[in-house]
């Protein structure tokens, strides 16, 4: 499945990626200018075609919840251009942004906790906030039945383009226990950034 593709595994290299410069390369500059050209990477999948913006491999984020120890290790921004089958999933958009998050949620007690990062939100620079995109992100939420461990993406679409983008607060809501009482602080927020 698609899941297993760019835009969750964007630390993966895969076979199809090639480097595409950013400027038109038909214009000449004068002499005198002198012009930097910026590659991306660029990968293709079955949902389409991703130019990564950025990525952040080493994000470092590490915070004790409660009996959760909740990571955000990776983040990427990228462009997508939907592939014609996939653009339901994305309001019959032909291009979208992503901004891509992996998370890794574990839980250290015996109890059942419940705890959601792939239903948190995202506030970006440009004064958009949005909720994760449940259908295209991994099952990294829900109740932890004792001691278990997930990883997995959350990602967001953003009508900035990635380039506009220069910092990101990722906000999730603390866990609670199986009488849905809360067990940490209400709310968590990150503020990550993803200029180039």
């Amino acid at each position: 499945m698609w899941r297993h593709g760019v835009l969750i595994d964007y630390y993966r290299p895969t076979s199809q990626s090639e480097s595409v410069p950013s400027t038109d390369s038909q214009e000449k500059p004068e002499e005198t200018e002198t012009v930097q050209e910026e590659e991306f990477e660029v990968q293709e999948d079955e949902i389409g075609r991703s130019q990564i913006y950025m990525k952040n491999r080493n994000l470092g984020i590490e915070e004790t919840i409660g009996p959760i120890i909740f990571q955000i290790d990776k983040v990427q921004t990228l462009r997508l251009e939907v592939a014609s089958d996939y653009r339901f999933m994305f309001d019959d958009q032909k291009e979208v942004t992503i901004v891509s998050f992996n998370v890794i949620v574990e839980n250290t007690s015996d109890e059942t906790v419940s705890f959601h990062p792939n239903q948190a939100r995202l506030v970006t620079n440009t004064g958009e906030q949005v909720n994760a995109d449940i259908v295209i992100s991994e099952d990294v939420g829900g109740e932890f039945l004792g001691k278990v461990k997930k990883e997995g993406g959350v990602l967001f679409h953003v009508e900035s383009m990635p380039e506009e983008l220069t910092e990101v607060r990722f906000v999730v809501e603390g866990p609670y226990d199986d009488q849905y009482r809360p067990i940490a602080e209400e709310r968590y927020e990150y503020t990550i950034d993803v200029t180039k």
